[in-house]
Formats: structure tokens, C-alpha cells, sequence
């Protein structure tokens, strides 16, 4: 099976960029994993905590992908973990054989195998790669083996049919890991799959077999306001995480440490002193506000007599 690398990720002092391209790879296809990323990005704090890396398989009229999104083994100029989306992409006439050689892969892919392109660039000169064309690999794949054949064998956790127009769902744990070979022998073709899905992904993408991430994204928070008066105030309000996340930012923007946040500190004080013009109420407010006029009423009421007295005079 012929094969391409892809990477997306960040290196020691320039931001997250395609690192690594697929020659043949559709723009299109490109742009979905750069969604597929943000969606994990978001929910990245979550997948930290789970035992299994997150697997992909998004499949285009010219070409598969199968990636994973995780941890690189490498830390940025700021001491920050680098994040990454790295794997594979197959064009559409090796899909076939890459079907059937995907249960070998999922069974033995781990850190540093097929999936892992980090391992094969030297850090030190990572940040003059930019959208570099991946060049032609080879995957020989012979009879599976022993072990390989037993696990493929039918057993109590593979389902025994496919739902009808709904996708499959498995665990996202090694129990589920072990699950997926069993479910996608069930499909004839290449199918899109998710191995840890964010909401969003599942939302957004057409997946067939879907393992849920169980957690809550780093930005879904109860949101804090401050005023100039009290100290800061813990307010839920869902609708404005809403839409913070539908209007979700780049990594270039959301780690690029020269871009900094404005000062609200102007905007606060202006807050609070129009709070405090507005904020009274019942008489004490009326009568500051029509007290002036019932003094003038009586004043021209006065010199209206006075006028009166001096005519009759």
C-alpha cells in the first residue's frame, strides 16, 4: 500500500501551521481536519485524562485520511506542550487495500509507529518546515498472524448487525479500542469513524462508528464578570459560551503569546459609574427629577400677580 504523511502542528518558536502536506490531498480535505483540530483543541484538556489516544478516519472522493490528535513528545520556546494532528493519507486507489489492512494497523499502531510523523523530524530545525510535500511510503502487509486472526474472530462484544441510517456506538477506552476492528470488519468499505468525539464532531462530520469523549470543554464555564464595586461575581450563562464557541478562534491566534487581550479595566470603571447614575429609585428619584420644575411653576405663578397687582394700580 502506497501511503503519505501529514502534520499539523507547532515547533519551538513558530505557531501551529501545516508542517507536512500529502502531495495528492484535496483542499477540501485539508480544511475538515483543520475543524476536526479546533474541535479536539477545545476539548483537549478532557482527552488528556483518558487512557487512549483519539483516532480519525475522514474519507474524500480522492483520498482517506487517518489521523490521531495528541501530545507530541516536545515543548514550545514558553515550556508549553505542543499539540498535534499527524497520520496518514491514502489516495483513492489504495483505499481498498487499506481497508483491509487497517485491523493490523489498529492493533499495533502505538506512540511511535505508523501514525507518529514527529518521529521522524529532527526538533532542533522544526521551525523551517513549512508545508513541506510528504514523499511516497510503502506498507508491506502480509498474511495476518496468529494473534491478529484470533482477535478478529467473532466474539460477545462485536455487534451482530449495523443499525439501519444511524452510526455505531462503542466506548472511548481500550475496551472500545479493541471493539473498533470488530465493527468496522462489518463495512465493506472505507467508512468515517470517530474513536473520540467531541459533540461538535459529531455534529459536523458524517462519522458511521462514534466513540464519545466523556468530558466538558475548557471553554464551557460558568463566565465572571467584575464590577469597580464588589469582588468578582460567578454568573452561569450558557448562551454567551454559545457563542463564544461558534465564533471559536485559530491556534495561531489562541497561542501566540504576542497577541494579548485588550484592557477592559476603562470599560469597567465606565461600567460602574453609570451603574451608580441609574441605580436609584422610587421617590427619591422622582422628586430629583420634577422637584426643580414645581419650583419654577411657583415662581411664574408669583410674577403673574405681581403683573395683575401693578396693572389694577
Amino acid at each position: 500500500m502506497i501511503y503519505q504523511e501529514l502534520l499539523y502542528s507547532r515547533s519551538f518558536s513558530r505557531d501551529y501551521r501545516w508542517m507536512i502536506l500529502p502531495q495528492k490531498a484535496p483542499v477540501d480535505g485539508l480544511k475538515a481536519l483543520n475543524q476536526l483540530y479546533n474541535m479536539y483543541d477545545k476539548y483537549k484538556d478532557a482527552f488528556r485524562k483518558v487512557s487512549v489516544l483519539p483516532l480519525y478516519c475522514l474519507n474524500h472522493a480522492e483520498a482517506t485520511f487517518l489521523v490521531r490528535c495528541g501530545l507530541s513528545d516536545h515543548k514550545d520556546k514558553d515550556g508549553r506542550d505542543i499539540y498535534c494532528l499527524q497520520g496518514i493519507c491514502v489516495t483513492q486507489e489504495h483505499r481498498r487495500h487499506f481497508w483491509f489492512i487497517l485491523p493490523r494497523i489498529l492493533a499495533y499502531d502505538d506512540s511511535t509507529s505508523l501514525l507518529n510523523r514527529w518521529r521522524n523530524i529532527d526538533f532542533s530545525v522544526a521551525d523551517d518546515i513549512l508545508s513541506r510535500t510528504s514523499e511516497d511510503y510503502t506498507l508491506m502487509s502480509g498474511p495476518p498472524d496468529g494473534p491478529l486472526v484470533k482477535q478478529m474472530q467473532p466474539g460477545t462484544s462485536a455487534p451482530e448487525g449495523l443499525p439501519v441510517n444511524k452510526p455505531t456506538y462503542i466506548s472511548f477506552d481500550k475496551n472500545g479500542l479493541t471493539e473498533l476492528p470488530h465493527v468496522l470488519s462489518l463495512y465493506h468499505d472505507c467508512t468515517n469513524f470517530a474513536f473520540g468525539a467531541t459533540p461538535e464532531m459529531v455534529e459536523r462530520f458524517p462519522f458511521r462508528v462514534i466513540a464519545k469523549l466523556a468530558g466538558h470543554a475548557k471553554r464551557e464555564r460558568s463566565m465572571v464578570t467584575v464590577t469597580a464595586e464588589s469582588a468578582p461575581l460567578r454568573v452561569p450563562d450558557p448562551g454567551l459560551a454559545n457563542s463564544i464557541d461558534n465564533h471559536f478562534i485559530d491556534p495561531v491566534d489562541r497561542f501566540d503569546p504576542k497577541k494579548k487581550k485588550g484592557d477592559t479595566t476603562q470599560k469597567v470603571k465606565i461600567t460602574g459609574t453609570k451603574r451608580k447614575l441609574f441605580e436609584r429609585r422610587g421617590t427619591s428619584r422622582i422628586v430629583s427629577q420634577f422637584f426643580p420644575r414645581l419650583l419654577s411653576v411657583f415662581k411664574i405663578g408669583e410674577k403673574r400677580k405681581q403683573r395683575k397687582s401693578a396693572d389694577h394700580q
